[in-house]
Parts: C-alpha cells; structure tokens; sequence
C-alpha cells in the first residue's frame, strides 16, 4: 500500500513538472474604459468629459434634440469618421464604444436618413470638440478586467 502510494506522488509530482519548460508572453491588457457622456440637443452637442487620454471610451448618448441624430467622432485634420452612432431618436440614449489614439476629434450630429444629399447637408447643431491626450496606463492590476 506505501508503494502505491509513493508511486502515485511520484507520477503526479513529475506530471506537474512537465510544464514548467513553457514561456507565456504577459502581454499588457488594454487601459481600463471611461465613460463619457454626449447630450444633443437642438442648439449644440456637448461632451462631458472632453479631455480624456487614449484608449476605450464608453460614451452614454442622450439625443433632447427634436428630430432622430446620428452622431459621428472624426478626427481632426483628415476629416475621417473614426465612428459613429446608429440614427437615435428624439428622447432616447444609446452607447457607442471608441478606441481612441491620442489627437484632437469633432462630434458631431448627422442627418440619418434620406438621399445622399440629405445625408452630406450640415446640420444646425454646433458641434464639440473632444481632445485625446497619451495613453492611459494598462489595466494589469485592475480587480475583475478581462
């Protein structure tokens, strides 16, 4: 019965060694998201935060404007939508998640429907500004992050 015993330490304790030989790349996780909330309305759209360092943005939307909006990011410079919201009804909220790299963007409302031409038109409602400054740190050692 003792040799059975010291066998199975055995075969377990160098079952146990066998994987000690591996390198797993700790790779850095992604900086934990902030929120951030944008408020349309019918005069202006206003972002709250608006300066944050890069990476993942959760933005909480609230469309008081009177008509459906889409509201785009783009960066400044070359013009180009980074992203953008579904059409949001009047009196509704929605969520949009951004990835940010550090620089300077324009939110702003879009028409969401019709032709092109309709869709190309500028709207009424003034726009904001949101400024992305460095990265933030990692999330290694943040509780509960996947």
């Amino acid at each position: 019965m003792r040799t059975t015993t010291v066998g199975i330490v055995s075969v377990t304790l160098l079952a146990a060694g066998c994987g000690g030989g591996a390198h797993f790349a700790n790779k850095s996780r992604p900086p934990t998201p902030v929120d951030s909330t944008v408020y349309i309305n019918d005069a202006r759209v206003s972002v709250s935060p608006n300066s944050i360092g890069a990476g993942p943005v959760v933005f909480t939307i609230t469309n008081q404007a009177s008509r459906t909006e889409t509201l785009t990011f783009q960066r400044d410079g070359n013009g180009s939508a980074v992203a953008s919201s579904a059409p949001i009804n009047p009196q509704t909220t929605t969520q949009v998640t951004v990835d940010f790299n550090q620089g300077d963007y324009t939110v702003a409302t879009t028409n969401p429907g019709g032709t092109q031409a309709q869709k190309a038109t500028p709207t009424s409602i003034q726009s904001a500004k949101l400024h992305i400054g460095p990265p933030r740190p990692n999330s290694n050692g943040a509780l509960l992050q996947p």
